[in-house]
């Protein structure tokens, strides 16, 4: 058995700092050690003091190198992915979600080539290509590593916002390159592998913690912004950028090209917050910047310390949604950069509350997303409330009550545990949103203050980094509170009885 063990030496300042991440046999006393430089590299991504998250598990690992083309736009790479089964059943399948093959999305992901451990093997897709099986040479046997190595190409669609999904376009300097790589799919326990179709209603990727370690080959005047933290950077005689970034622990790998956007910066609890916006309006992307770092900071103190070391903020054009939020990135419609409401200040509280709420604390988007989208709602409630504007934060919830009272009094209630698919005609963000938002009200209001408080922190220090369903949010809040709450969560999650709008 190799275990991973974490050094780390304290400066004469004080500070804890890492000295190296090193290989042991089972006896580390002992045996000899190995440094290993992939993790050794991951700790740039993180705080210091939150550098042995890195450890907690063994995490499956992606190295990419992509080269963009923005004439397209287009891309081509390779990624190897070394995983580990950790279910208890053989595999002989792996699959990988291809994202950008799905309608919204408007462009195209092939894999032009697949290996399992230099071994050449063959596929099969389903659902319009937007899941590839590779078919496994040998059975994976549960415990079992592997490596898969992929070539792809993408293309993505241009000016393409009003038609499609924003994140996965090129438009107003922004190439926002979401989900552009096959994305090992979830095995999840009693279900097996997700292999369900891609519902175009609400978030797209479901997906569990990996360790990312990218490297970018792109022209120099564009502006790389990726998940977690650029480590090296050089041009080379033909006028393009090799850029790597490395990630900690998250759930995907965002990357965008800017064009022509200005920035501003700020320091928040050790953690680099960057804003990029239009240069025509700096004042409107100074106030998107305050308003992150003041959400990053009432976030930390309420949720727990957002672990990375940086967190970016980008002004894009979206076009049918306001926001939308990947692991150290979130994205902003640009139009409410020049609306003179709190759209804008709601919006990027709302994103950055995410940060926990589908990046640490990771759920099923396309099976249960209230248990994000909801706790990311009330988010914006408590923003408020901590930020001192109480009648802001009551404008909020009277918001979510006035819209769910709408969805009831058509008929349309349904469970919170209803997935997207089943939330048609209309009821998916009253549900999912205004209700789920509304439940956290119900739950705040029958536990009490102080338990509400020990809920949400213990929430995230049990579930960090992991995937959880209801049942679990259901027992972080029993313990907080020290009683049972099967009728609250019967009465709101399970059915749609009609309750007490809180």
């Amino acid at each position: 058995m190799i275990r991973l063990i974490l050094l780390l030496i304290i400066a004469v300042c004080g500070a804890t700092l890492p000295a190296q991440v090193a290989v042991f046999h089972d006896n580390p006393a002992t045996a000899a050690r190995t440094v290993d430089p992939f993790l050794i590299a991951q700790t740039a991504a993180m705080r210091p003091d939150r550098i042995a998250d890195l450890i907690r598990e063994p995490w499956d690992r992606y190295t990419m190198r992509v080269q963009l083309d923005p004439s397209g736009p287009r891309l081509s790479g390779e990624v190897t992915v070394q995983f580990t089964n950790r279910s208890e059943v053989d595999f002989d399948t792996i699959w990988f979600h291809l994202y950008p093959n799905h309608p919204d999305f408007g462009g195209r992901l092939d894999v032009t080539s697949a290996q399992l451990d230099g071994i050449p093997v063959p596929s099969r897709t389903l659902h319009g290509d937007t899941l590839i099986g590779l078919l496994t040479p040998h059975a994976i046997a549960p415990g079992q590593r592997a490596t898969i190595t992929m070539t792809f190409t993408a293309r993505a669609p241009r000016n393409a916002s009003q038609r499609i999904f924003g994140a996965y376009n090129m438009e107003a300097g922004v190439w926002s390159i979401a989900s552009f790589y096959p994305l090992l799919a979830r095995y999840i326990p009693g279900m097996g592998w997700d292999t369900r179709p891609i519902v175009a209603r609400g978030d797209f990727t479901v997906s569990a913690m990996a360790l990312y370690d990218v490297t970018v080959e792109a022209p120099a005047d564009w502006r790389l912004v990726a998940s977690g933290s650029r480590i090296t950077y050089q041009e080379n005689d033909s006028g393009n950028q090799l850029a790597r970034f490395v990630s900690g622990p998250q759930r995907e790998f965002y990357l965008a090209a800017l064009q022509g956007l200005a920035q501003a910066s700020a320091e928040v609890d050790g953690t680099r917050v960057v804003s990029y916006f239009r240069p025509d309006d700096p004042a409107a992307g100074e106030r998107s910047l305050a308003i992150a770092t003041t959400a990053l900071r009432v976030f930390n103190q309420r949720f727990g310390v957002y672990p990375y070391a940086e967190l970016e903020v980008i002004q894009a054009a979206l076009t049918q949604f306001y926001g939308m939020e990947y692991p150290g990135v979130v994205l902003i419609e640009q139009s409410l950069y020049q609306r003179d409401d709190r759209v804008l200040e709601t919006t990027i509280a709302h994103e950055i509350s995410h940060q926990w709420w589908y990046g640490l604390v990771g759920n099923d988007a396309q099976g249960e997303a209230w248990l994000d989208e909801g706790l990311a709602s009330y988010s914006q409630i408590l923003y408020y409330e901590m930020i001192g504007v109480p009648e802001q934060a009551q404008a909020e919830l009277d918001a979510f009550r006035a819209v769910y009272r709408r969805l009831r009094e058509r008929g349309g209630d349904a469970p919170l545990a209803t997935p997207p698919a089943g939330l048609d005609n209309g009821r998916y963000v009253p549900v999912v949103y205004a209700k789920g938002a509304l439940f956290f009200h119900a739950l705040r209001q029958r536990i009490g203050e102080e338990a509400f408080n020990a809920f949400l922190q213990g929430y995230v220090a049990a579930a960090g980094y992991r995937e959880i369903a209801g049942p679990d949010l259901l027992r972080a809040a029993e313990q907080a509170c020290e009683c049972e709450l099967d009728d609250l969560f019967h009465n709101w999650v399970i059915t749609a009885t009609e309750v007490t709008i809180p």
